[in-house]
């Protein structure tokens, strides 16, 4: 039973943890523009239409869901990229509307719209890539993106990256952009997530910019810093099929490759973590810890488990320190350990370890469910050295309201 005192804990936890201070400026790299306008797709004039602008075409990755249905903007930036040499020099971004079950004319319509962008910066077709989010199955609205074109650039600035944030949003509490600076090359990170999110390629909308140098590297540095930070967040166990990921880097700053995936590794954790606070229907950012395992690909696998159990994640919206799900979670994730041997945690408090119970310690994980806003959950299997960390976030009643009512 939950007390008054402690529901009204429950509310304030619920206020902080979805609505973290956003800044009121993001700072781009040197080289990029951004910009975001209302064009009609959602309501009460919120931004819908957002441009990320490189002053000239950049080295760029992606990765993308690998979910068997597929939005059409995933098609046309395969081909795009392919056809282009990898090379981009614009992202066009639109919200409430997926582009996805749509068929050929689905792919034609973001072609389209992406052919006159790049009619208007003077660049290549295949220089300009687009990404889609919201409901599935209905036609782009062509016509009205490409109408708000012309007003998009006019508002396309270094002191854009809030809008464009704003303007990917979907059921977002709020818009989640983040800078990070080092002598070898700065960096500005953007995401959009609150619900349909787990590991699977790229788990949500992210966008990563940099004046760094990757060269060559760039794929293979996009594919390790999101097997670090995008994939090890899930909110619901779903993948949307439009997830995508994408780096760009301009390559003006010169410098060590791997200090520089360092930064970009650590820009694309904390997005992630703001996507599970975000969760939708979230009052608490969980944390699982997974620790003592023979590699980290275990670790991994384990903490996504424990991340995406119903029990455990209802277990903490109810302010229960239920470790016994915890350790069932990890016993199914298809990682070997001994359970006698394992330790589990709930914050500071020691549940179970040595093979038995620590009852005399739950009145302390209770409390740490009551009156923390980071949830942290922790297992040590005792087979190794190796660690990793998952995000996910409590699942509440508000999530089914939420997607109950999404195409309303």
């Amino acid at each position: 039973m939950v007390s008054a005192a402690e529901g009204a804990a429950i509310v304030r936890r619920a206020m902080t943890v979805l609505l973290e201070p956003v800044p009121a400026h993001v700072p781009l790299p040197t080289g990029f523009r951004a910009a975001g306008l209302h064009c009609g797709l959602k309501k009460n004039r919120q931004l819908d239409l957002g441009l990320l602008l490189a002053d000239q075409p950049s080295p760029a990755a992606a990765i993308f869901t690998q979910n068997q249905l597929v939005g059409a903007h995933v098609h046309l930036c395969r081909d795009h990229l392919t056809r282009g040499n990898g090379l981009v020099r614009a992202v066009l971004v639109n919200a409430r509307n997926a582009n996805c079950a749509t068929g050929a004319k689905g792919i034609e319509d973001a072609r389209r719209c992406c052919r006159e962008l790049a009619e208007r910066v003077r660049c290549p077709t295949e220089q300009v890539i687009m990404a889609s989010t919201g409901p599935i199955g209905a036609p782009l609205p062509t016509e009205l993106i490409v109408s708000h074109l012309d007003a998009l650039l006019e508002r396309v600035s270094a002191d854009g990256a809030m809008d464009f944030a704003r303007a990917i949003m979907t059921t977002d509490t709020y818009p989640k952009a983040l800078h990070a600076t080092g002598p070898h090359g700065t960096a500005t990170g953007f995401a959009k997530g609150s619900g349909m999110i787990h590991p699977d390629m790229a788990t949500m909308l992210g966008f990563l910019v940099t004046d760094g140098h990757l060269g060559e590297a760039k794929a293979n540095v996009l594919r390790s810093l999101a097997d670090r930070s995008f994939h090890c967040v899930t909110v619901d166990g779903d993948t949307s099929p439009n997830d995508s990921l994408f780096l760009l880097a301009s390559g003006r700053v010169r410098g060590d490759v791997h200090r520089l995936e360092a930064t970009l590794t650590e820009l694309g954790q904390q997005l992630a973590r703001r996507i599970a606070a975000d969760g939708e229907g979230a009052t608490r950012l969980i944390t699982v810890q997974v620790r003592g395992a023979r590699s980290e690909a275990e670790a991994i696998r384990v903490g996504r488990v424990i991340a995406t159990s119903p029990l455990v994640k209802t277990a903490v919206a109810g302010l229960d320190p239920n470790w016994g799900r915890i350790l069932s979670a990890a016993g199914r994730a298809g990682v070997a350990f001994v359970a006698d041997r394992t330790r589990v945690w709930v914050g500071p408090a020691d549940v179970f370890s040595g093979g038995a119970p620590h009852p005399e310690n739950e009145a302390a994980a209770h409390r740490h469910l009551v009156g923390d806003q980071e949830v942290m959950l922790g297992i040590d299997l005792a087979c190794g050295s190796a660690s990793a960390d998952v995000w996910t976030c409590d699942l509440t009643k508000d999530y089914v309201q939420i997607n109950a009512d999404y195409r309303s």
